[in-house]
């Protein structure tokens, strides 16, 4: 993220507080736009359609949203981190004008490999061909802001990123009132597709102003599945795993019909709907400070190196990366833990002002706490990736996937007071794992930086007697 990080840096440099209310806003909105835009367009539909749509009509809307978001995230899994890569080495070469041919590249071919399955399910519902069609376009828009965001991390102009996301939100609410007073249902969800569309154009808009669009394609990205298969895997797993509990309720006995092919599982989607809520706070300030204070520490390491310091220098500015990662984790457990620790407080509140189940109240904090645990996890990975350590965040992400599967389907049998504990237990073993894994690759960073570099074969130089190894 070096482009966006050092706009950020500027604005933390500020001396005033609006310079860190603009960094911290802007994070929030780089972070979690498209969720922040779901949150507040459910909303703004619960208070404006009271009289027009029930709450069967509302959970239909709900999953309509959940499954199109559900599909891109699985099914982008496998190239996000691949693209992230790509567009890091080429940043780092000064190749950005190939990034938009790039992201046109990327999106047509993933809409080319999961594009059919998705429009086939979703033609299978027993909505109007406009519900079919706005479900498949849902789907179609995420999938290319997920890709649009991996190239935008580049970019300097953070300000044409952010607004993207608040006209997408602004076009969403009037959208959904003019088309849902109209229509119904089908006009609150079209309404919400017609925002998603204008997040996308924006995006792609600032994309081409940003980089150009010099090239009519470039699919040198493609090789770096070869090059990088274990990313592809770490991609995949950590975005099925966010899934597979929310998979296996919809399935099962607790899961009810929508529609020919929507399940929903009203006792548990709620509760982990708003207890993905809680961790917002923790992720957006993670992304502020290690965009910032601890990328230019790892900077520091690495440049050290190509400039051949000493091994005392070398341990200084490694001790100065944990000293940044402890003090940055510290200040993340500290802010999120608070958030947290109100949010399970205000459990019962919470839950009679939604018009919730009482028994819901259990899954509900036992997500809070599990969502406190995932981002833990997924911002440990992250560290262990920004210094390769691909092998043991593919451990982290396929622990984080199975065990999710396996402790689901084990509290499903035993009822309904362990709801909840299997996606709390899959996200405590995860964090343990990484955070293991963290530590020794910490411990050990000159160990792993050196050993892991190539080293060239002996020279062979033969004369007429004998041959001598250089």
């Amino acid at each position: 993220m070096a482009g966006i990080g050092f706009r950020l840096q500027k604005l933390l440099s500020g001396e005033d507080y609006t310079s860190a209310v603009k960094a911290f806003g802007f994070s929030t909105l780089i972070t979690a736009g498209p969720f922040l835009i779901t949150i507040i367009l459910v909303l703004f539909i619960q208070a404006v359609s009271r009289l027009t749509l029930t709450d069967r009509g509302m959970a239909y809307l709900q999953s309509l949203i959940t499954y199109g978001y559900a599909f891109s995230l699985v099914t982008v899994g496998p190239s996000f981190l691949v693209l992230t890569r790509y567009v890091a080495d080429e940043y780092y070469r000064g190749h950005v004008t190939s990034f938009s041919a790039a992201f046109f590249s990327a999106y047509t071919i993933n809409l080319a490999v999961w594009g059919p399955l998705v429009f086939w399910y979703f033609s299978g519902i027993s909505a109007g061909w406009d519900v079919r069609l706005g479900a498949f376009l849902l789907y179609a828009m995420a999938t290319g802001m997920w890709l649009a965001m991996v190239f935008l991390s580049a970019a300097q102009d953070w300000w044409a990123v952010s607004r993207a996301f608040l006209w997408g939100l602004a076009a969403s609410l009037v959208g959904a009132w003019v088309l849902g007073e109209a229509r119904g249902m089908p006009g609150y969800f079209l309404g919400f597709v017609l925002g998603q569309a204008v997040v996308l154009g924006s995006l792609i808009n600032t994309l081409i102003r940003e980089f150009g669009y010099w090239e009519p394609r470039d699919h040198n990205w493609v090789r770096y599945f070869r090059l990088y298969p274990k990313l592809a895997g770490i991609g995949f797993f950590y975005n099925l795993g966010i899934w597979a509990d929310k998979f296996i309720f919809w399935a099962s006995k607790e899961g009810d019909w929508l529609d020919a092919r929507l399940r929903y599982c009203p006792i548990y989607d709620s509760p982990m709907f708003f207890a993905y809520i809680s961790i917002l706070p923790a992720f957006v300030y993670f992304f502020l400070l290690i965009e910032t204070d601890f990328f230019f520490k790892y900077h520091d390491y690495y440049s050290a190196i190509q400039e051949q310091e000493s091994l005392a220098t070398l341990e200084r500015r490694r001790d100065d990366i944990v000293r940044s990662l402890r003090h940055n984790l510290k200040r993340v457990l500290l802010a999120q833990g608070l958030v947290s620790v109100v949010a399970l407080l205000l459990c019962p509140w919470f839950v009679e002002v939604s018009k919730m189940n009482p028994l819901q109240m259990s899954i509900l904090r036992l997500g809070i706490f599990g969502a406190f645990l995932q981002g833990g996890a997924l911002i440990v990975q992250n560290i262990l990736l920004y210094f390769d350590h691909q092998d043991e965040a593919l451990k982290v992400s396929g622990l984080f996937c199975i065990s999710n599967i396996v402790l689901t389907a084990v509290t499903l049998k035993i009822g309904l007071p362990a709801y909840g504990y299997g996606y709390a237990l899959s996200a405590l073993l995860t964090v343990a794992l990484g955070m293991y894994y963290l530590n020794e690759r910490l411990r050990l960073l000159h160990f792993w930086t050196f050993n892991r570099q190539p080293f060239p074969d002996p020279v062979v130089v033969a004369d007429d007697a004998e041959s001598d190894i250089i």
